[in-house]
């Protein structure tokens, strides 16, 4: 299974790039969690200048072929376990890269490079 970062999410939904990989990625399916929801909202808004249109966007999200898992206590507790190891990493990408390790994903799909030299190869050819 493929972890997709929220930058992938985002950049499904305007133009730029890589909109037409992102979106067949997304339709691939894979491994979300509920903070990538947040983050992309947060992006495609910014993007857009339309709050309406994100709030689509992320409801579309929800219909997709997406495993979504929550980020409760015990992820959250897993991220700060790890955090002196993965020191070089932001919380939040901690947590998704922990997300992805508990869930055993294969693959991060990111534009991110803060994911690479992990555990978990981080696909830049998206």
């Amino acid at each position: 299974m493929k972890f997709i970062d929220s930058n992938v999410l985002a950049f499904a939904f305007y133009d730029n790039e890589n909109k037409e990989r992102c979106r067949n990625l997304v339709l691939e399916g894979g491994l979300i969690n509920t903070v990538c929801l947040i983050e992309a909202f947060n992006i495609i808004e910014a993007e857009t200048k339309s709050p309406e249109f994100a709030v689509r966007a992320i409801r579309s999200l929800l219909k997709a072929n997406l495993e979504i898992i929550d980020v409760d206590i015990n992820l959250i507790f897993e991220a700060l376990k790890k955090r002196e190891k993965y020191n070089s990493l932001k919380f939040l990408d901690l947590v998704h890269y922990i997300s992805a390790r508990l869930n055993n994903c294969e693959e991060i799909a990111s534009y991110d490079s803060d994911f690479d030299d992990l555990e978990i190869k981080r696909v830049t050819g998206i």
